[in-house]
C-alpha cells in the first residue's frame, strides 16, 4: 500500500504466514475439482465391465476426499489463524508503537496519525480500501463458477434422462463449501469490508469528540477482522499485487482530502 514516492513495502508477513496458507488452499480447490471429476468417472465406468478400473477409480476418489477433509482441517486449525494471528499482531504493533514480533511489515500502513487509537482507525481504513475491491473482483470470478455449478444441476434435476445418482454427485458439489457456501461466504465478507470503508469515510469526515472517535473505531476494527475471520477465505495476493498501485493513488487522494 505504497506510493512512488514513498519508502518500498517491506512484507514478511504474508510471505512466510499467507504463502503456506494460498498453497494449501489452492491445492485444496484442486482437490475439491480433481474429486468431483472422479465421481463422475466412477459412475460412468460400469464396474462389471471394468473392474479394475472401477477399483482403481474409486481408491483416487477415496484418497482424495480423505487429504481434502485433512487438508482442509488443517487451513481453519492451523495455517488461518496462524496467518490472522500474525497479521493481526503486525498491525496492532504498528497503530501503537510497540513491537509485538520480530517479524513486521515495514512501510505496509500509510497515514500521519499520531494518537494510537486515531492510527489504528487510519490502518483499518485504508486495509478496508484494499480488502473491499480485492473481495469484489474475487466476488466476480466466484458467482462465475457458481452459475456454471448450479447451472448444470438444475439442468440435471429438469432433465428426466438423468438419474438420481448423477443428480445426486451435482447436488453433493453444488451444496458443498467450495461452491454456493464459498459464494455467500464471500458476498458477505465484501459487504462487511465496503460498510468499514464507508464508515470509517464518515467517521473521519465528522471527526466527532475523541471519545465518540474511539468508541466507533474500535467497533470498526473490531468488525474487520471478524469479518476476515468468519469468512475464512484468503483474499487473493494476486489481485492485491495487481491493484496495489492504482489503489495506493486513490488512498492518498483519500488521505489529502480527509487529511489523515
Amino acid at each position: 500500500m505504497t506510493t512512488t514516492s514513498a519508502p518500498a513495502k517491506i512484507d514478511p508477513i504474508r510471505e512466510k504466514f499467507f504463502g503456506p496458507l494460498e498453497i494449501a488452499e489452492t491445492t485444496s480447490d484442486v482437490l475439491f475439482g480433481l474429486s468431483f471429476v472422479l465421481s463422475i468417472v466412477v459412475w460412468l465406468v460400469d464396474e462389471k465391465m471394468y473392474p479394475s478400473l472401477n477399483a482403481v477409480l474409486q481408491i483416487t476418489f477415496l484418497v482424495a476426499a480423505v487429504v481434502s477433509f485433512v487438508l482442509g482441517h488443517v487451513i481453519r486449525v492451523y495455517l488461518m489463524p496462524r496467518a490472522l494471528d500474525n497479521r493481526l499482531r503486525d498491525f496492532v504493533s504498528a497503530a501503537f508503537g510497540v513491537p509485538l514480533s520480530h517479524v513486521q511489515t515495514v512501510s505496509y500502513y500509510n497515514n500521519d496519525q499520531v494518537e494510537p487509537l486515531r492510527k489504528l482507525a487510519a490502518q483499518v481504513f485504508e486495509n478496508s480500501l484494499f480488502s473491499k475491491e480485492n473481495a469484489s473482483q474475487m466476488a466476480r470470478t466466484n458467482r462465475v463458477t457458481t452459475s456454471v455449478y448450479v447451472l448444470l444441476f438444475i439442468v440435471a434435476v429438469l432433465n428426466r434422462s438423468s438419474t438420481l445418482a448423477f443428480t445426486a454427485i451435482l447436488a453433493q458439489a453444488v451444496f458443498s463449501e467450495q461452491i454456493i457456501s464459498r459464494c455467500i461466504r464471500m458476498e458477505w465478507m465484501r459487504m462487511r469490508f465496503e460498510k468499514t470503508y464507508a464508515d470509517l469515510y464518515r467517521l473521519f469526515q465528522s471527526d466527532p469528540e475523541p471519545k465518540i472517535f474511539n468508541a466507533m473505531a474500535l467497533e470498526s476494527f473490531s468488525g474487520y477482522e471478524a469479518a476476515k475471520a468468519l469468512g475464512g477465505i484468503t483474499l487473493s495476493s494476486k489481485n492485491f499485487d495487481r491493484i496495489n498501485p492504482a489503489l495506493s493513488k486513490e488512498w492518498e487522494l483519500v488521505r489529502a482530502t480527509l487529511k489523515i
